[in-house]
């Protein structure tokens, strides 16, 4: 995230209002229009790559059922395990890219978010179009179960103890809360990059000669 915070922070240089004393001396200035136009421009930028995330991360909870299915027996526990990673592949799915679920945690990372419900409804909806728009009460409450299953798989896991099956030096009753909270930081990174409001606020009005 450095090459973003660079970026950023030279942006904000670039957004700064020119004082009287150096306005000759800054041609860069740019005017009102060309604030907007750049803004866009970074913020529908942003929303691609959080797309392309979105879609390199979907597979990733797929994949890891393979090791369950490796073992050729289905216990309670292994149901249950397959039973989260397919909760994470939906919330991948079915979320926009930089909501993790948990209204605390996107309050947390995007203090400054300016975008309305509305736009929210309408990128939910790009992203899964065979979803309604609107939060389902499984959309809502989704994510807290994940969670209570990944713990309850976590915890059978370590009761097992020596005879929990491994995939190379990670329990198998470890992955669905390792995916999960791979998902979720990835979540929390990309929330945490608004252009729009970090720069909406750094426009100054152009001065004239």
């Amino acid at each position: 995230m450095s090459g973003r915070e660079g970026a950023s922070a030279r942006l904000r240089k670039t957004f700064h209002y020119p004082a009287d004393d150096d306005s000759d001396s800054q041609p860069d200035a740019i005017d009102e229009q060309e604030q907007e136009s750049l803004i866009r421009r970074l913020s529908e930028e942003n929303t691609s790559r959080n797309a392309t995330f979105r879609l390199a991360l979907l597979p990733v909870p797929i994949l890891t059922i393979i090791p369950y299915l490796l073992r050729g027996t289905l216990s309670s526990r292994t149901l249950l395990a397959l039973t989260s990673l397919l909760a994470t592949f939906y919330l991948v799915y079915s979320q926009p890219p930089e909501n993790t679920g948990f209204p605390l945690l996107d309050r947390l990372v995007q203090p400054a978010r300016s975008r309305s419900e509305a736009a929210l409804r309408a990128q939910r909806q790009k992203a899964a179009p065979f979803l309604p728009a609107e939060d389902s009460p499984l959309a809502q409450y989704l994510p807290y179960l994940n969670l209570l299953l990944c713990a309850f798989v976590m915890l059978a896991g370590w009761a097992a103890g020596s005879t929990d099956a491994h995939y190379g030096w990670i329990g198998l009753g470890n992955l669905p809360a390792l995916i999960y909270a791979i998902v979720v930081g990835a979540k929390m990174i990309m929330g945490s990059v608004d252009p729009e409001g970090e720069l909406g606020g750094l426009k100054y009005d152009y001065k004239g000669a």
